[in-house]
């Protein structure tokens, strides 16, 4: 049997003039799809390890702010990815298991070729863009957190 993937999705945002911002990204492998910073674990990684290393990928940020894992955690239907990463994975994995992760950030986004574009959203504008439900259940949570000032207790690094 093989290794669980597992994905990280992690929420920039960012204190605005009139509130929060977060960043929402556009994919451009499929452009309805707009989100945080998405991927999978490498093998031998942590879900922090995985985390920075999604977002330095898909943002060019290498700096090694504070990050907060969220309460929100979802499955995705494993048949959504590749065909040749179902092969590896094998016939028992029928959903992948999806942790949220925040981090603040105000500085230059530099985009990889997952994305066309991001944008810098309030909460309302930023859940009018996003693609699944269980994303926004995500930022919900953040933007909660942050207006009740709870997330500092879901620092981790």
């Amino acid at each position: 049997m093989s290794r669980q993937p597992k994905q990280v999705h992690i929420y920039l945002y960012r204190k605005g003039k009139r509130g929060y911002e977060y960043a929402i990204f556009q994919r451009s492998d499929l452009t309805v799809c707009w989100q945080g910073i998405c991927g999978g674990l490498e093998d031998g990684e942590d879900f922090i390890q995985g985390a920075r290393r999604e977002i330095f990928e898909e943002s060019g940020i290498a700096e090694k702010l504070p990050l907060y894992q969220l309460e929100t955690v979802s499955y995705l239907p494993s048949n959504i990815f590749s065909i040749q990463a179902q092969k590896v994975w094998g016939n028992d994995i029928v959903v992948i298991p999806m942790y949220y992760y925040a981090m603040e950030y105000d500085g230059e986004i530099k985009l990889s070729d997952e994305h066309l574009e991001v944008k810098w959203l309030n909460y309302d504008d930023a859940c009018e863009l996003i693609y699944f439900d269980d994303q926004e259940t995500a930022l919900y949570e953040l933007d909660e957190r942050l207006k009740r000032n709870k997330l500092d207790k879901l620092r981790i690094d």
